[in-house]
């Protein structure tokens, strides 16, 4: 590995590491408001959910809601079902995985 390569990946790691370090570093010691600490805690929520979305509605460069054409539809219906009933985790996921490998052997 050269040294511009080595150096890149620090500064990389570095520049990543700061944003994450300031909030905490800097609101240590805040004494936030309580709607402000139940807003904030939907964030990592809403950010999933819309990382989650684009991926299963999207396919081929287009929304595709058709359960035969779109891969990814069915086998999320199948975790959300599995995750809706059990309430575990677990079994969510590999609902999820075995329904994602069933529809990709298929094709």
């Amino acid at each position: 590995m050269n040294r511009s390569l080595l150096l890149l990946i620090i500064f990389a790691a570095v520049v990543t590491y700061i944003p994450r370090f300031l909030p905490i570093y800097l609101l240590r010691n805040a004494n936030l408001p309580m709607w402000f600490r139940k807003w904030m805690g939907y964030i990592p929520i809403s950010i999933f959910a819309a990382l989650i979305a684009t991926d299963v509605f999207f396919y081929e460069d287009a929304v595709e809601l058709n359960v035969l054409t779109n891969p990814k539809l069915l086998p999320s219906l199948i975790t959300i079902l599995v995750a809706y009933k059990t309430k575990n985790m677990i079994y969510s996921i590999l609902a999820g995985v075995v329904a994602i490998s069933i529809m990709v052997w298929m094709q």
